[in-house]
């Protein structure tokens, strides 16, 4: 390329492939969580005592992902904007390092547990909201 050719707009080839991967990566989390909701809530630190009663709540945020899943996955195959779509997981997985570090700190949950699963949502997070910000610039297209 020299210096007077245009300079490329769109997303690259990687932040396209990011997007059916993220959207991916909600279904088959939220697929786990409303199919093994027992299994998500003990792995984030729930006690074996109270794993039953948080069961509609892993349900509830099987809806969720699922519905970002969704959402990012017919925005790409229309060829919409993605953006705001990841920029919606990403304050999710925020949400939920917040809430886990709170209810550790309750004593709700298991400190180790719940750490885990705090850095697992945060390594979520941060990706997600960088490709949203990325896919925004590209695409010029507002973001979360």
């Amino acid at each position: 390329m020299s210096s007077l050719d245009p300079v490329p707009t769109g997303p690259s080839a990687a932040l396209r492939l990011s997007v059916p991967l993220l959207g991916a990566l909600r279904l088959g989390f939220g697929g786990g969580a409303a199919f093994r909701p027992r299994q998500v809530a003990a792995g984030v630190g729930v006690s074996d005592g109270q794993v039953g009663a948080a069961v509609p709540y892993v349900r509830a945020l099987a809806v969720r992902e699922l519905a970002l899943g969704i959402g990012a996955a017919l925005a790409y195959r229309r060829g919409r904007s993605c953006a705001v779509w990841i920029g919606a997981m990403a304050v999710s997985d925020a949400f939920d390092a917040i809430v886990y570090e709170l209810l550790a700190e309750l004593g709700t949950l298991d400190r180790r547990r719940a750490r885990r699963a705090t850095l697992f949502a945060l390594s979520g997070a941060v990706p997600e909201a960088l490709t949203s910000v990325a896919l925004a610039r590209a695409t010029r297209e507002p973001h979360l």
